[in-house]
């Protein structure tokens, strides 16, 4: 029973470390989708948080903020800041 919590506890303390470590990327987040100034965003919701401070409401948003701020801006974490 100790044996299996300890992973249990393992498992579960490797998948924040990495789920935190992957959306915090240093800024090399994907946009080129989204680099056609033509381009429109759609409206679904998957907040971005950037790293100045605002919740973008998708990766398209995101992305458009990113050119916008010729790269200063980059990605904090996933979801609302």
């Amino acid at each position: 029973m100790k044996t299996t919590g300890f992973f249990v506890l393992l498992g579960l303390s490797l998948f924040f470390f990495f789920s935190d470590v992957a959306s915090k990327d240093g800024g090399q987040f994907d946009c080129k989708e989204f680099m056609d100034d033509g381009m429109y965003c759609t409206r679904e919701s998957n907040p971005h948080c950037g790293t100045d401070g605002m919740t973008y409401g998708n990766k398209c948003s995101f992305c458009k903020a990113v050119k916008r701020s010729q790269g200063s801006v980059r990605l904090e974490h996933l979801g609302k800041c």
